[in-house]
């Protein structure tokens, strides 16, 4: 028996049904402005969606009736998608980075690694500071001990002492983390909001969702255009440059 085509399958979203995604009737209805409107049929909460200009959004699908919002979706989703981005920064995860030295390390190297370690730190990362000695120098393990001790003095008031300088076979080890997590990370930029089919226009009632904790984030000043540059006056020379002369 020959079957028929295969029937198309739909598109699947992720994130709460909107409008006409919303099979349960009746809702529990929350007003754009945060109102608690009631238990009213489905029909009447989308009617009131498409009169504000804003979506019908199921926010708590669990309940008995569920709970219905009506808001503006793609602010909604801007605002849950940043949530995510931020729950996601505070757990990632750091890198243990080793830094190895030389007890009779010279001032231009120990400035250099120096300079690794501060980096790795400013990154949020642990630092293990490894101190090896060759032949004669295990008879003067105390050099090695001076050396992670002026170290440990001068990162003092930016990491915590993880390991105490401790002897591992042939070489001397510290390990120290940073007390400000991410130090001076420079964050990415945020990615655009979720783009969504345009509906009717919205008018000023959407403004008041700013108080409601499902609201978008607040909207980013816009960035100052430079001056421009005014003409020389008739018969002055524009100077040839704008650094003085030293």
């Amino acid at each position: 028996m020959a079957r028929g085509p295969a029937r198309p399958v739909a598109p699947t979203r992720r994130g709460p049904r909107i409008n006409q995604e919303i099979r349960i009737d009746p809702v529990r209805l929350i007003d754009f402005d945060g109102t608690m409107v009631g238990v009213v049929p489905l029909e009447e909460g989308l009617a009131r969606a498409e009169d504000a200009g804003l979506d019908l959004v199921e926010v708590s699908p669990n309940a008995s009736p569920p709970v219905c919002k009506i808001l503006d979706y793609g602010k909604f989703r801007y605002r849950d998608q940043r949530k995510a981005r931020e729950a996601k920064k505070r757990q990632r995860t750091f890198e243990v980075k080793e830094v190895k030295i030389r007890p009779n390390i010279d001032g231009h190297d120990y400035a250099v690694k120096m300079r690794s370690i501060t980096k790795f730190l400013d990154y949020g990362n642990k630092v293990k500071v490894t101190l090896r000695f060759r032949g004669r120098e295990m008879a003067h393990q105390e050099l090695g001990a001076q050396v992670l001790e002026r170290i440990r003095g001068e990162l003092s008031e930016r990491v915590r002492i993880e390991q105490t300088p401790s002897m591992d076979g042939r070489q001397m080890v510290m390990v120290v983390a940073p007390v400000q997590g991410l130090g001076h990370v420079t964050q990415g930029a945020e990615p655009p909001a979720v783009s969504r089919p345009p509906r009717a226009s919205r008018n000023a009632a959407a403004e008041t969702n700013d108080a409601d904790p499902m609201a978008a984030p607040p909207n980013l000043a816009p960035v100052a255009a430079e001056p421009e540059a005014l003409p020389p006056p008739p018969g002055d020379e524009a100077p040839l440059s704008a650094t003085p002369e030293t």
